[in-house]
């Protein structure tokens, strides 16, 4: 019996080394392609580049807004794929007039570099320096955070007063996240990139608005409920009761965003 109980234990801290070690591995998940035009021709989005503070040049996807409506939105993506996968989605709200702009990360769609907590930070403040030197105000500027990409807009959003922040199913940290989804190890403790969006969320400067699924099986729908309850106002909170973690918009959520937006 004893032997037994010596192997399980050796087979746990193998798995718990394997684990810490390759961490990243399992958190970012980006498609390394270059991307193709096909995801940006039909909404006449370019490519540009931009420098980060540490040196990196990233290419990026913009798209001025029309005449009509000077807002621009920038997109901080989730931890899979790469953004050309996410424009259709966003189709309505180009559609609408708002510039867009796509913040690909290091790591990520033939970008040089590899996807840290502190990278992706500096590659969305590069992007906010680009709209700055477009001559768009912070204040014509709407944060949009993607599942991962919620952190970081907060932490963007903390240093600026934005038009608007926008949260697609955030957690409260990734810390937690992972403890959830790792419940038989000490995975809050060992996790490098933490992510934590609940501590600074109340330091935000800007009206908030939040989606989530409530069949969330990623993210669960308890984390955007804290952050809603935490998130100072003025703030508006969308859970939608039969979408998941990637289904969101096929819940017709663009259109409530476009609602959201023009009560500002």
């Amino acid at each position: 019996m004893l032997e037994i109980l010596t192997y399980i234990l050796i087979a746990y801290l193998v798995l718990l080394i394997f684990l810490f070690v390759f961490q990243r591995s399992y958190l970012y998940f980006p498609d390394k392609e270059t991307i193709p035009l096909h995801y940006f021709d039909e909404f006449n989005i370019e490519e540009i580049k931009h420098t980060t503070d540490d040196g990196l040049t990233l290419a990026g996807w913009y798209k001025e807004p029309d005449t009509n409506n000077t807002n621009v939105f920038l997109l901080m993506h989730g931890n899979a794929g790469h953004v050309g996968h996410r424009v259709e989605k966003f189709r309505k709200i180009l559609e609408a007039g708002y510039g867009f702009f796509f913040l690909e990360y290091r790591g990520y769609g033939g970008n040089p570099g590899k996807p840290t907590e502190k990278g992706l930070h500096l590659d969305a403040v590069s992007a906010l320096n680009f709209l700055r030197e477009q001559k768009i105000p912070d204040q014509k500027i709407i944060l949009y955070g993607e599942s991962l990409g919620t952190g970081i807009a907060v932490q963007l959003a903390t240093t600026i007063k934005a038009k608007a922040i926008i949260l697609e199913t955030p957690y409260t940290s990734m810390a937690e996240v992972a403890q959830q989804h790792y419940w038989y190890l000490p995975a809050k403790w060992l996790i490098f990139d933490r992510f934590e969006l609940l501590g600074i969320i109340g330091n935000i400067q800007s009206p908030l608005l939040i989606l989530h699924g409530e069949k969330d099986k990623i993210i669960d729908i308890s984390f955007g409920q804290k952050v809603f309850e935490v998130a100072p106002q003025s703030k508006e909170a969308i859970f939608v009761p039969h979408a998941g973690h990637n289904n969101l918009f096929d819940f017709k959520v663009d259109e409530k965003i476009l609602l959201f937006l023009e009560t500002l």
